[in-house]
């Protein structure tokens, strides 16, 4: 994976969780999704059990865009 992938972010709600949610996608897989279950300083990353590796600077990239969004969201 490079920065030619394509990111995808979905802000969504899930029974899961309490607090909305930020999914991260890849070319439209699944990668991981962010929870700000104990609040906005403490958001913690779920990665997909699919995923093997991952370019570096693709990856934080697309942490730092889905919490923007996911914040942006309150």
């Amino acid at each position: 994976m490079n920065f030619k992938d394509q990111l995808k972010i979905i802000i969504t709600s899930d029974i899961d969780y309490e607090k909305l949610i930020a999914e991260i996608y890849c070319n439209d897989e699944f990668i991981a999704l962010l929870q700000q279950e104990n609040g906005i300083n403490d958001i913690k990353v779920e990665f997909s059990s699919n995923i093997n590796a991952l370019d570096f600077d693709w990856l934080q990239n697309a942490l730092n865009e889905a919490r923007k969004k996911l914040l942006n969201q309150g």
